[in-house]
């Protein structure tokens, strides 16, 4: 068919999602030729380059908006309350007290928050991610946060974000304008302004990309906006350094700051270095914990149902659980960035028990919280989980701490995410670069280690 008839063609038929008693309105594009010169190229690269840090500027912004916000209510909470009231059994009140409005909440808003990987995998099937509206998406991220539940930001702000992304693109292709690119850029955004490195946002974002678009965009001709895998990377890339450039302006004007610390160089050599082994043996004992933890308490949340019990029950076990076992060792609670930076100050005044035994019961209280209402991330629990555990060795040891740490958080990061490349870019934001070799061999080490088949879900 001659472009000319073919274009004179959709403009008289109407688009999916328009009504056919109007006239459709085209699309850009759809009336202008496709560039065939390399500066007509060159420009439509530009311009969705651009688009792409823009965005990732705004979706800094956003991401840091809404951390500080779970933040400074944590600390309203736990801080200002809890410290004015001084009462031994606060954590086990407060959890159990979270339990029950977690609970009603999810039973009455119908809404919660689904897990990074879920919504990575819906966008890369989709091209799309939907949340329940705007206000009730931002109460059920905040409640679980807010009540010291072992989750991370993750989940919760990749998913909004995402989901008023890709509104921002439908709003756009209404008017007329394919930005299929708005939205495709947003997991790698998301990423990079949660966890403060680049490489997270740009590893996650190409991992989810749209496998293909032709199918799942619901465009006409949408193969002449279609990008190669490489071309995508470069737009990852910045959509990732736009949200790098967002967070720090947000810090700037607020005076904020968070996100994990930067521990030191490893210092071991020669034999010292052999104490990686008993590392990785720990942390793949920690492995074996968390999914036989999350294992256990997916039977035990199907057991209970979805009805209307089921739903409010399920949290309030967790909080009971939860509120009980921080009652003794309280930094089982929270995501663990900010207990990292803690830890790393004061972990030589712990003992070593105390510090195993805060990284193992993170591990296995982190799944419980997901699985049973208390629904976020597992990235950041399971860094601090690691973290405690690898410090609480070098206590029990006296080797290299750097060594200790970094191996058991790279292995167990790897056991838990079973993806070694993404878990080397996220930890990179915590760990010096001269560490990569130790980083990356524990990851792949932790990611390739076996699970028993009652676990590996």
């Amino acid at each position: 068919m001659p472009e000319q008839e073919k274009q004179q063609r959709m403009r008289k038929e109407p688009h999916k999602g328009t009504r056919a008693d109007k006239p459709a309105r085209p699309y850009v594009g759809d009336v202008v030729a496709k560039p065939k010169s390399a500066p007509g190229k060159a420009l439509i690269a530009l311009g969705l380059a651009v688009l792409s840090i823009l965005v990732g500027f705004v979706i800094g912004i956003s991401v840091y908006a809404v951390m500080n916000l779970s933040t400074w209510l944590t600390d309203l909470l736990w801080m200002d309350v809890g410290g004015a009231l001084g009462i031994p059994v606060f954590p086990l009140i407060v959890c159990t007290l979270g339990g029950i409005i977690i609970g009603i909440w999810t039973w009455w808003s119908h809404d919660v928050v689904r897990p990074l990987e879920e919504v990575m995998a819906e966008f890369k099937k989709t091209g799309s991610f939907r949340t329940n509206g705007a206000i009730k998406p931002v109460v059920t991220f905040l409640l679980p946060l807010v009540f010291g539940g072992s989750v991370g930001f993750e989940a919760g702000l990749t998913g909004l974000i995402s989901s008023g992304c890709c509104w921002i693109r439908d709003q756009l292709k209404r008017a007329g304008l394919r930005a299929g690119a708005v939205a495709d850029v947003t997991i790698a955004a998301s990423m990079a302004a949660i966890f403060r490195t680049p490489l997270a946002g740009i590893v996650a974002g190409a991992e989810s990309a749209p496998g293909n678009p032709s199918r799942v965009l619901e465009e006409p001709n949408v193969r002449d906006y279609d990008l190669r895998r490489s071309a995508k990377v470069i737009l990852y890339t910045a959509a990732a350094l736009g949200a790098m450039v967002g967070v720090q302006v947000f810090n700037a004007v607020f005076g904020t700051s968070g996100g994990m610390p930067r521990f030191e160089e490893i210092t071991a050599t020669g034999t010292q270095l052999l104490w990686a082994i008993p590392c990785i043996a720990l942390a793949y004992g920690m492995t074996l914990v968390f999914h036989g933890s999350r294992h256990l308490f997916t039977r035990v949340a199907n057991r209970l149902g979805d009805n209307t019990m089921g739903t409010i029950e399920k949290p309030i076990i967790a909080g009971v659980i939860m509120g009980a076992v921080a009652c003794a060792l309280p930094y089982v609670l929270f995501p663990g960035e900010t207990q990292s930076e803690e830890l790393m100050h004061t972990w030589t005044t712990w003992s070593a028990l105390a510090l195993l035994g805060t990284g193992v019961l993170k591990a296995a209280i982190t799944p419980m919280c997901i699985r049973m209402g208390w629904v976020g991330g597992d990235l950041f629990p399971s860094i601090f989980a690691g973290v405690a555990a690898g410090y609480g060795l070098a206590a029990l040891t006296g080797a290299d701490p750097m060594l200790m740490v970094t191996v058991t958080a790279a292995a167990f990061l790897g056991g838990v995410l079973r993806k070694p490349f993404v878990v080397l870019a996220i930890l990179f934001l915590c760990f010096p670069a001269d560490g990569i070799l130790w980083m990356g061999i524990s990851a792949v080490i932790g990611a390739t280690l076996p699970l028993p088949l009652s676990t590996n879900e």
